[in-house]
């Protein structure tokens, strides 16, 4: 996870200059007014230095609610924040302020390290989220009750436009997966045994009424019971889930995606029922 460094303010060393002071009190004046912003596919921190303050807004310029999570650690001469990570919904469209830091002596810098990341709020009500647009998906198998072991934007795999918004959640191998949604199988895949050739391993593709796709990825070798051509319902076994291609250990990996410009891209979807936890934040300090 890439830190940040902010300083802020005006420091006055015994015995400096007057040019020094000068050159100092000029650049504190800069900072005043001041924004940082740091984006992430729809989704955007930004730090505005305002005095002796700093304020923290996110933005979420989705139609998805997402969970946020921001970090902020080594703090010297800050007030404003609890320690420990600082969580909160954003509603779809909307700005929320995350925090306020401020100086505890005005005449010191504050400094602070401090990380961003967010995932898509997958809850069917998400509370003050309000309304969610889109179709609402069903859990693409059964059993459970089941986690999400990684969300939208994860560090290891869920960092490019195919798969940006994916979601895995971790199950025994030979769960049985279903269609989420109903429509078309497109492609499959059911011969691959290990991580290679394909880092998707065993997987079913299907193509919806409005076309966008829906993918299930890392199933069992063997176990595909869908052909392309087939249309499925929403809840018709699809596989069952595995451990193949380039998996960290036994879990479903599902996708939503959109054709554009020629190249699949990955689209924020919901989930109609709850699933048992969100996203994590693992990798955060």
């Amino acid at each position: 996870m890439r830190h940040v460094w902010m300083i802020a303010g005006l420091a006055l060393a015994v015995g400096m200059t007057d040019v020094a002071q000068r050159a100092q009190a000029s650049s504190a004046q800069k900072d005043r007014g001041r924004t940082v912003t740091q984006a992430k596919d729809g989704v955007r921190l930004e730090i505005r230095h305002s005095g002796d303050a700093q304020t923290m807004d996110v933005y979420n310029d989705l139609d998805m609610p997402v969970s946020v999570v921001i970090s902020v650690t080594n703090a010297v001469n800050m007030t404003g924040v609890r320690s420990g990570p600082i969580h909160r919904s954003i509603p779809p469209r909307s700005k929320v302020r995350m925090a306020t830091l401020r100086k505890r002596d005005t005449n010191f810098p504050m400094i602070y390290r401090h990380s961003f990341n967010y995932a898509i709020d997958y809850s069917p009500n998400p509370g003050e989220a309000g309304p969610v647009v889109g179709p609402a998906y069903e859990l693409p198998w059964q059993g459970g009750p089941f986690r999400i072991s990684q969300g939208a934007g994860g560090d290891f795999s869920h960092n490019s436009p195919k798969g940006r918004f994916a979601v895995d959640v971790a199950m025994p191998v030979g769960t049985p997966i279903i269609a989420a949604r109903g429509g078309k199988v497109l492609a499959v895949n059911n011969n691959q045994a290990g991580r290679l050739p394909n880092a998707g391993g065993n997987f079913v593709r299907i193509l919806h009424e409005d076309g966008t796709h829906g993918a299930y990825l890392h199933l069992q070798r063997g176990s595909v019971a869908v052909k392309p051509g087939d249309r499925v319902e929403a809840g018709e076994l699809l596989g069952k889930s595995g451990n193949t291609g380039r998996s960290t250990g036994p879990h479903l990996h599902f996708v939503v995606q959109k054709e554009i410009e020629g190249s699949l891209v990955s689209i924020p979807f919901r989930f109609r029922h709850a699933v048992g936890g969100l996203p994590n934040f693992a990798r955060m300090p």
